[in-house]
């Protein structure tokens, strides 16, 4: 059911016009998702989630074995830094409507300074929805309404309090495996994903800031002989 939570933020506009982008977009969801049918406190995350891709923000989201991955975001730059006990192994960043992937230099070695070079398609994290999986959310949450009992609530992650969404079937449901299953999506006052636990698969952000540290989107040089295009 919420599988399209995974799905991450098209490039935004720039920071000039982000706050008018932002209220239209949440003012547009707000309306649609009136208009289905949800409930009101539904209708008003799903607006706060449409601001995600407008926001400024830094999470961390812990996985197994000392690895993170921490996505920065300042309209209408982004980037994802893959991280290895405490070292970024790999970095896919998106500067001006550019998409680059920052990897070690082969050249000098394991540990290495990242280098860049040009990439073509989309940068692809957790972080806030796109327009249209957000969307698509929220039409199958309105085309759902008899099979789920949709729940709004709040919790503390990573010290901030988030609005939570909890989908679950409804009482007397047949949980066999083919029919929904209890969702979560949290977000910040923000509109950043702090949670998803879709179908098994848990992100949950460890540390979360609305601030972006200076030079977070420089590009680092491609090595020697790299035309920086791929």
């Amino acid at each position: 059911m919420l599988a399209t939570v995974l799905a991450v933020a098209s490039a935004c506009g720039s920071d000039d016009d982000s706050s008018g982008v932002a209220d239209r977009r949440s003012d547009q969801v707000l309306d649609a998702a009136t208009a289905a049918g949800l409930a009101d406190e539904v209708a008003d995350l799903l607006a706060l989630a449409a601001r995600g891709p407008t926001a400024t923000f830094q999470i961390t989201y812990r996985g197994t074995e000392g690895a993170e991955i921490i996505v920065y975001q300042e309209p209408p730059n982004r980037r994802a830094d893959v991280v290895t006990n405490g070292r970024v192994v790999e970095s896919r960043l998106l500067r001006d409507g550019v998409s680059y992937l920052c990897q070690p230099d082969p050249t000098q070695g394991s540990g290495s300074p990242l280098a860049c070079r040009r990439e073509a398609g989309a940068l692809s994290a957790p972080g806030a929805f796109s327009d249209e999986a957000l969307d698509a959310f929220a039409e199958s949450l309105a085309g759902a309404g008899d099979d789920l009992e949709l729940t709004v609530e709040e919790r503390t992650i990573a010290a901030v309090e988030a609005r939570c969404l909890v989908t679950a079937p409804k009482e007397g449901a047949t949980l066999d495996g083919t029919g929904p299953t209890v969702d979560t999506l949290c977000v910040s006052p923000e509109g950043a994903q702090l949670l998803v636990d879709v179908e098994g698969d848990r992100v949950v952000a460890s540390a979360y800031s609305t601030e972006v540290p200076e030079g977070t989107f420089e590009v680092a040089p491609a090595p020697p002989g790299d035309d920086g295009a791929s």
